[in-house]
């Protein structure tokens, strides 16, 4: 059981640290989106391994914290499509240049 707990948190600390590094070596806003999401996933994922005491709360977390970042996505690729219709352009440079 103690094998199996530090396989799944080596996996999210890899999926955490792929993430980061997703979001720091890019400018492409879809690519950052989704490096985002890599994290949330293994945040996620740490919460699982770390859930023993309380099944049932860390159902409940879960459920919440998925339709957070749920929400978060649909908010998000709103912000992108409304810039890409001002700028023509997906990278955060033009995010930049704006002031933003």
């Amino acid at each position: 059981m103690v094998e199996l707990q530090a396989v799944i948190l080596a996996t999210s600390l890899s999926l955490i640290a792929i993430g980061v590094y997703g979001l720091t070596s890019t400018n492409n806003l879809i690519r950052q989106l989704l490096s985002i999401e890599v994290v949330f996933n293994g945040i996620i994922l740490l919460i699982v391994a770390m859930a023993t005491a309380n099944p049932t709360m860390i159902t409940l977390l879960l459920i919440i914290l998925i339709s957070v970042v749920s929400g978060e996505v649909i908010v998000v690729m709103a912000l992108i499509i409304s810039m890409y219709r001002v700028s023509r352009t997906l990278t955060s440079d033009a995010l930049a240049e704006e002031g933003v």
